[in-house]
């Protein structure tokens, strides 16, 4: 977002626009000269509320009170600023060129998701029962950001963000001394406690600290890295001072830290569901303030997707990150013959991602992760082979934009499904 402190403006017309919530040049964009005093947002859908003690109804009359003259200024100025900057628009060409990938670490997973692995610049979720695979997905996903660009990862840290408990850092251990193995001479340099260093984790207890975090902590903490990245002085060119050798020789001893590229919240799901409150009084007790109750909590919990969908995606955007959502999956039962995102052993019974219809219109992407058992007289028996008793694990694309569908072909290893199984060393594809 661009503050409208960058246009060259009379400070009092900057005034009564900021009084009005009318605070970046997107804003502007929102609205036409003609419209722009009638039409103007509530501060009910804006990113910030008002400054205590301020009146939001004044500062919309003050805008009414813009001459056309003015309005016609400060359309003229923003127009100019962005076709200056090119800060609200850009040709194709431009979109396709920032456009990044992250690799999941494995040939035949990425050729699942279309042959690069998962696209910045959204948000991607990854859906599935408990023990499925997730969590070891994501935790390989902290790995390979940290990756070069040659090698399919975004030279960056990620941070990760939980709602569901401790983080799992005996398995991150785990997989660093593989991954460090793995990558040691084709990376020169690479070692732990940079990988260590480079991995951000904060806890959320509720919908309240998950929504703090989203709107003022992580932006905070990307902002700052970035600061830090681009003011951090080279101590290299002069080689002559002591002082200035002696600091540059400690900074390399010192871990290298990347600024953010990858988001990951694990799980997206666990808060909004857990603050949905529900009556305990029965509904025959009273009927109308139970139904009126529950109806509110809903529609609060709407509410709080849509504002959650907006802060990852607003970030995802202005950032160029990858942002990476786990997700619960709710039972649905069905008639036999209807339709469902992916089956259970019961064929009365399917799963689907929680959080409904309002969330799924948020994300850009979405992965479904599946385990199957073999059925129990089967697995009992002495013929059958000890890795066919593991589960059988599958990834699904269920909709995206840079991926097809597992609908949408018939070869074996292709885009849109393919098998996986967890090993010591992470998360691996099965051609």
């Amino acid at each position: 977002m661009t503050s409208i402190n960058e246009l060259e403006l009379p400070s009092s017309i900057k005034d009564v626009l900021m009084a009005a919530s009318l605070d970046t040049v997107e804003d502007l964009l929102l609205y036409t000269p003609p419209n722009v005093a009638h039409d103007a947002p509530s501060t009910r859908f804006k990113r910030h509320q008002p400054i205590k003690g301020s009146s939001v109804s004044s500062g919309y009359d003050r805008l009414m009170n813009l001459t056309p003259d003015e309005v016609t200024l400060v359309y003229n100025k923003a127009a100019e600023y962005i076709a200056e900057t090119r800060v609200a628009y850009g040709s194709a060409l431009d979109l396709l060129q920032e456009q990044k990938w992250l690799t999941l670490g494995d040939p035949v997973l990425d050729a699942a998701l279309g042959g690069s692995g998962i696209m910045t610049h959204a948000i991607t979720e990854i859906a599935g029962e408990s023990a499925v695979g997730k969590t070891q997905m994501c935790l390989q996903l902290c790995l390979t950001v940290q990756l070069p660009a040659h090698l399919g990862g975004l030279d960056g840290s990620a941070v990760w963000l939980s709602s569901e408990g401790k983080f799992p850092y005996n398995r991150l251990e785990s997989m660093i001394g593989h991954f460090v193995s793995k990558y040691k001479d084709t990376i020169p340099g690479l070692n732990a406690e940079e990988i260590r260093e480079n991995i951000y984790f904060d806890s959320m207890a509720d919908q309240e600290t998950q929504l703090h975090i989203f709107n003022y902590q992580l932006p905070v903490l990307i902002n700052d890295l970035r600061a830090q990245l681009e003011h951090e002085p080279d101590f290299t060119q002069d080689e002559n001072d002591t002082k200035q050798a002696g600091s540059a020789t400690k900074n390399v001893n010192q871990p290298r830290k990347k600024p953010v590229k990858l988001v990951i919240i694990d799980s997206i799901a666990n808060n909004l569901r857990s603050d949905l409150a529900v009556p305990s009084s029965s509904i025959a007790e009273d009927q109308g303030g139970s139904i009126n109750s529950l109806r509110t909590s809903i529609l609060q919990r709407s509410a709080d997707i849509c504002e959650t969908g907006l802060r990852l995606r607003t970030v995802a955007d202005e950032h160029g990150l990858a942002v990476v959502c786990v997700n619960q999956v709710t039972d649905v039962f069905r008639p036999e013959g209807s339709l469902s995102a992916f089956d259970s052993n019961d064929s009365l019974k399917t799963k689907k991602p929680a959080l409904g219809l309002v969330w799924e219109n948020t994300i850009n992407a979405r992965v479904v992760l599946q385990r199957t058992r073999l059925p129990e007289h089967q697995n009992q028996e002495q013929s059958v082979d000890n890795a066919l008793r593991e589960p059988q694990r599958t990834l699904s694309v269920i909709f995206s934009p840079w991926a097809a569908g597992s609908s949408q072909s018939t070869r074996p290893v292709h885009s849109g499904q393919c098998r996986f199984q967890i090993v010591e060393t992470g998360v691996i594809g099965i051609p």
